[in-house]
């Protein structure tokens, strides 16, 4: 059975696009764990970085939902296929948990003003009060 190629491509391009912003949205909230610190810079930076981070997985989810929604409708309604396979449950279900952390990350990593607080390191030398022997951890 051929498909129409109009769908195939909107969607390939959907998938593709997904993926393409999936590599910077992980490498920016790997870059605002807690054990990674670039420099000095303040809690603000890193809270924009996880808002960014956040609203990069939302888009690569709705891109996914778009395409394995619109590409198994439009086929059925051209060709009357009934069965696509797991892959387009796999890519439902993919969707639906980057749109519930997208929003997790979004929704839940407080504001800029305390995002840097209460994060101890450790550090040789002169003890200071963050640091995690004068902490009492």
């Amino acid at each position: 059975i051929a498909l129409p190629t109009g769908y195939v491509q909107a969607c390939r391009a959907l998938m593709i696009a997904a993926s393409v912003l999936g590599l910077p949205a992980i490498f920016l909230l790997i870059t605002v764990l807690p054990c990674i610190r670039m420099g000095h810079e303040p809690g603000a930076a890193k809270y924009r970085r996880s808002q960014l981070g956040g609203i990069l997985i939302i888009l690569l989810a709705m891109c996914g939902v778009v395409a394995t929604i619109w590409f198994p409708v439009c086929a059925h309604r051209e060709t009357t296929i009934m069965s696509f396979g797991y892959s387009l449950y796999t890519g439902w279900i993919g969707s639906a948990l980057c749109l519930f952390g997208g929003c997790v990350i979004v929704c839940c990593s407080g504001d800029a003003q305390t995002f840097g607080e209460n994060r101890f390191y450790y550090a040789s030398g002169s003890s200071s009060p963050t640091h995690a022997k004068s902490a009492h951890v």
